[in-house]
């Protein structure tokens, strides 16, 4: 068998960097692995931060069930929906319209905030919508939507 060129670099290599044990498998890698320290060190690292992303989450979850709740109110509630004592139009609500006709939406908007929707309810847009606001602001966005011309009478 004749030697090339690079079979000799390769057994030049070899004789040079050949160590006894260095390629047994049985225990090279724990020798030369990770010590009991830094074993221990790597795995209080990733308790630490599982348990600073706990932290992070029940934060975040705590902070945000303290916000006042908002009343979700559907014009098709089987239910009338009454106007509370002391309701102003300034209270804000959440609603919600699906397909819902221009004199459903008054009349919905009417028994949520308390107040008297003025204004052509004729023709036959419908609305799906889903608002957070006050009434004036909702009333507002209606009109920019469907090109009405409602208002809160005061």
């Amino acid at each position: 068998m004749i030697m090339t060129e690079q079979m000799k670099k390769s057994l030049r290599f070899v004789t040079r960097f050949y160590s006894p044990g260095a390629l047994r498998p049985d225990d090279s890698f724990i020798k030369e692995g990770l010590s009991f320290r830094k074993r221990h060190a790597v795995a209080a690292s990733i308790i630490g931060t599982a348990l600073l992303a706990a932290a992070a989450v029940s934060t975040y979850l705590v902070l945000n069930t303290n916000h006042p709740q908002t009343e979700t109110i559907s014009p098709k509630a089987e239910t009338p929906v009454q106007p509370e004592e002391g309701l102003t139009a300034e209270k804000a609500k959440e609603m919600k319209f699906e397909d819902a006709s221009l004199p459903e939406v008054v009349k919905a908007i009417e028994e949520a905030y308390g107040v008297k929707v003025a204004g052509e309810t004729e023709g036959q847009p419908r609305l799906t919508l889903s608002y957070k606001g006050t009434a004036e602001e909702l009333v507002a966005a209606i009109n920019d939507l469907l090109g009405t011309n409602l208002s809160i009478e005061k």
